[in-house]
């Protein structure tokens, strides 16, 4: 029998085309959305960090996907998913996209005037656990975020 405080209770994935940098957003609103019911701080970290990794699913790999110009656009589209598993104890969601030759993805301390290169690190310094997984085919990056345990019921 499965203990109760890992029973997954919602699980909701959204797939974008990854044609346009708006995609950020939408994968951003979506798990708002989808988490408008938890408290205000956990449904912020959640879309805060989700909007890190569709970014880097988006520009950033092997190589580089962002076409400088007013306003920038992408070399190449990058189909990635988003998905959101609401746990009784945690939330975790999970950012897939295209694969990377680099079979270890770490967090880069960047110096403060850097301008890029943040998103790993906020994704370690705010979520309970993160990880990744994946080949040259598929590259997912996911986090899980605690929720706090329902006030006790009185017994009648």
């Amino acid at each position: 029998m499965t203990s109760p405080v890992n029973c997954l209770r919602t699980v909701v994935t959204v797939r974008l085309s990854g044609l346009h940098l708006e995609d950020v957003r939408i994968a951003r609103d979506s798990v708002g959305a989808i988490l408008r019911n938890e408290p205000a701080d956990l449904a912020t970290t959640a879309t805060l960090l989700t909007s890190e990794l569709a970014t880097n699913a988006l520009i950033h790999g092997d190589t580089a996907n962002l076409r400088p110009g007013q306003p920038p656009t992408l070399v190449a589209p990058r189909p990635f998913s988003v998905a959101v598993e609401v746990w009784i104890s945690e939330i975790r969601v999970r950012v897939r996209g295209m694969g990377s030759r680099t079979a270890v993805i770490r967090p880069r301390r960047e110096r403060d005037w850097d301008e890029t290169g943040r998103g790993l690190a906020l994704v370690e310094d705010l979520s309970h656990d993160w990880g990744t997984d994946g080949d040259h085919s598929y590259r997912q990056v996911w986090f899980t975020l605690l929720r706090r345990p329902a006030a006790a019921v009185p017994a009648a």
